[in-house]
């Protein structure tokens, strides 16, 4: 294994209750862009391909039926109850999160495909990504959280109001990171200590980077809570 390899293998399956390590000072405003990236909506976006291809209901069933299937096998391998109603399965608490962060962390170097990526896997994109099986920002995140059986929306503006809102000096291990205004331009799942894994643009694999201060929303969305 080479040694950038290995960097960041060991961020994926680091320290797990690491708090933000970047600097709390530079305050981000909610209508600012990532510099570093295309300044527009991420795919699946109300009105473009994406969404609707989602808003199908057969795409929203199957994708339910399989992140409930996902959540029961997460809390049965993990030894856990299936507490409440059969259609309610959802896992919460440090095991958890650590699912979530090993099953981003199991993506890395694969492609980046605009639209691409759902609750099973890498998938073939829309437009710009319709040649390539990959993974979209939203997409990698939808598909860590699947696994523990929480279904979130596919487009990377909802899923920054999918969870709590905390303030970003407070974020921890597994929290949602965004960037544009209403967390629509971009997001990656926080790995703690200043990392984070994320599928970022166009020719640039899935990969564990630093946190990116500019354009970053002042709040994080926590889906899990210890």
């Amino acid at each position: 294994m080479r040694r950038r390899d290995a960097l960041r293998l060991a961020c994926v399956v680091g320290t797990p209750w690491a708090m933000a390590a970047f600097p709390v000072h530079a305050v981000a405003q909610p209508e600012q862009w990532d510099p570093t990236l295309p300044r527009r909506a991420s795919a699946g976006a109300p009105g473009d391909p994406v969404a609707i291809a989602n808003a199908s209901l057969e795409a929203a069933r199957i994708a339910t039926e399989t992140t409930l299937e996902l959540g029961r096998s997460f809390l049965m391998g993990a030894a856990l109850p299936t507490v409440g109603a059969p259609r309610s399965v959802r896992a919460k608490g440090p095991m958890a999160i650590e699912y979530v962060v090993r099953r981003a962390g199991s993506q890395l170097g694969v492609p980046y495909s605009w639209g691409g990526g759902d609750v099973n896997g890498p998938s073939a994109g829309v437009d710009s990504g319709a040649g390539t099986v990959g993974f979209d920002c939203s997409g990698l995140t939808r598909f860590a959280f699947a696994g523990v059986g929480i279904l979130l929306p596919r487009w990377s503006g909802d899923q920054y109001t999918a969870g709590r809102q905390v303030p970003r000096a407070q974020a921890r291990r597994g929290d949602l990171l965004f960037w544009g205004p209403g967390g629509s331009q971009h997001e990656a799942l926080y790995l703690g200590n200043g990392q984070m894994v994320e599928a970022q643009q166009s020719g640039v694999p899935v990969k564990v980077s630093p946190v990116r201060l500019g354009g970053m929303t002042p709040n994080v969305t926590r889906v899990i809570d210890v």
